[in-house]
C-alpha cells in the first residue's frame, strides 16, 4: 500500500506489490479531481455537482471497502481509497465502480 496525494486528500493505493502501483492507479482509473478537501460539499455532493446525475447501484460495501453485489460475479476489493475526515470515504474499484460511504447512507455508481 501507499498514499497518493490528490487536492488534500491522501488516497490509500491498495497492492501488496511496489513495483504495480503506477500499474493499479493506472487500472482503477484517474483519482476525479473534483475530490478536494477545499469544498464545503461532502464527498458525495461533489461527485455529483462534478458528474451530474450518478445512476446508483445495489449492492453492500464491508468495513474493508469490500464491494459485494448480486450483479456481480465476485466481490470487488478497492484498489484506492481515501478517508476525509466529518466528509466520509470513498472507494475506487477496476471498471469505474466508485462507492462513497458516511456516517449516513452508502452510495454506489459507476463513473465512465
Amino acid at each position: 500500500m501507499f498514499i497518493h496525494h490528490v487536492n488534500g486528500i491522501d488516497w490509500l493505493v491498495i497492492t501488496a506489490f511496489e513495483e504495480l502501483k503506477t500499474l493499479f492507479v493506472e487500472e482503477a482509473g484517474a483519482i476525479p479531481s473534483c475530490f478536494s478537501t477545499t469544498s464545503e460539499l461532502d464527498l458525495i455532493g461533489q461527485a455529483k455537482r462534478a458528474y451530474g446525475y450518478l445512476p446508483t447501484l445495489s449492492g453492500v460495501i464491508t468495513d474493508t471497502g469490500t464491494f459485494q453485489s448480486k450483479d456481480n460475479e465476485e466481490d470487488l476489493n478497492p484498489q484506492l481509497a481515501c478517508l476525509v475526515e466529518g466528509r466520509g470515504r470513498v472507494f475506487i474499484y477496476h471498471g469505474g465502480f466508485v462507492a462513497f460511504v458516511d456516517d449516513e447512507q452508502t452510495f454506489i455508481t459507476r463513473m465512465d
